[in-house]
């Protein structure tokens, strides 16, 4: 009965959709790690010729190298940039939860009646576009002496992820029993003991998910850091659109595979983070008391 049932088009139908979205999710991946190996994969398709500017020649067949990476490491020095990201992305990232947890935790168990106002607000100011951020968080920062300085575009990226932050944990904290909150306070535990041993283990599946999604949000943001960072603080994500913007005012060729090795360098922590939060994401969805 649970067989498939070759009259129904209808499974076919969801493997092809399927197949065909993953395909078209993943081919711009796939393209940028063989273009950062500098791997020609024409052979492929017309075996030892290449097309460069309609103009055929002999290609030497695939022939992967690593002397992007090695440029990228040892000359221009990404790893700086991908210290500077993550020093940045997950400083943002930890204080927008600590800020949201105790934000929501109060005004959920507290101060009910300026809840809703509060949530109004933080709506606004998350939907605010980033680009009318630009003026005052500059002039803010450099007023400060903290243009190109780590805690400089931790605050900066703390306007955008507080009330992300925010929002969500309060909607989690909405849907726990108040009892349990209560009856923690009734036996003389205070705020700080409420939270971190009766709502955090209780929410730490969305606190993952928002930290998750907070990071990559952080992580990718080019916007704010083009501006706000210079030499020191420079993000990933302006680290690899920068050479292709100094080749292209100096007119001169763009070297898209050496852009391609940077992107796929940066795809590597952030994608490393997912995966290893996804399987402990699974087993605290599975275990937490509210499912």
């Amino acid at each position: 009965m649970g067989g498939w049932n070759p009259m129904n088009p209808v499974k076919p139908l969801i493997y092809i959709l399927i197949l065909a979205l993953t395909l078209f999710y993943l081919y711009p991946v796939v393209v940028i790690v063989l273009e950062g190996f500098d791997t020609d994969i024409s052979p492929l398709l017309a075996p030892g010729i290449r097309l460069i500017g309609g103009v055929p020649y002999y290609s030497g067949g695939i022939t992967p190298s690593l002397v992007y990476y090695v440029d990228m490491f040892a000359v221009q020095g990404f790893q700086r940039l991908i210290a500077n990201s993550l020093v940045i992305g997950l400083g943002a990232t930890f204080l927008a939860v600590f800020f949201g947890v105790f934000t929501a935790y109060g005004l959920t168990f507290h101060i009910r009646r300026s809840g809703r106002l509060y949530d109004f607000i933080m709506l606004v100011m998350r939907g605010v576009p980033p680009f009318l951020l630009l003026i005052p968080l500059l002039l803010t920062l450099s007023s400060w002496r903290l243009w190109d300085t780590h805690v400089g575009m931790i605050l900066a990226y703390l306007t955008l992820n507080a009330p992300i932050a925010y929002l969500v944990l309060r909607s989690l904290m909405n849907e726990l029993p108040r009892e349990l909150v209560e009856a923690a306070l009734t036996m003389g535990c205070n705020a700080w003991t409420a939270v971190s041993r009766v709502v955090m283990p209780l929410l730490m599946p969305g606190i993952l998910v928002t930290v998750v999604f907070m990071l990559v949000l952080t992580w990718n943001e080019f916007l704010l850091a083009s501006l706000l960072t210079g030499p020191v603080a420079r993000t990933v994500s302006v680290g690899v659109w920068a050479g292709v913007g100094e080749q292209i005012g100096t007119f001169r060729t763009v070297e898209f595979e050496a852009q391609a090795a940077a992107g796929t360098v940066a795809l590597i922590p952030v994608a490393t983070i997912i995966l290893f939060l996804r399987r402990r994401l699974v087993r605290l969805f599975t275990l937490s008391p509210t499912t």
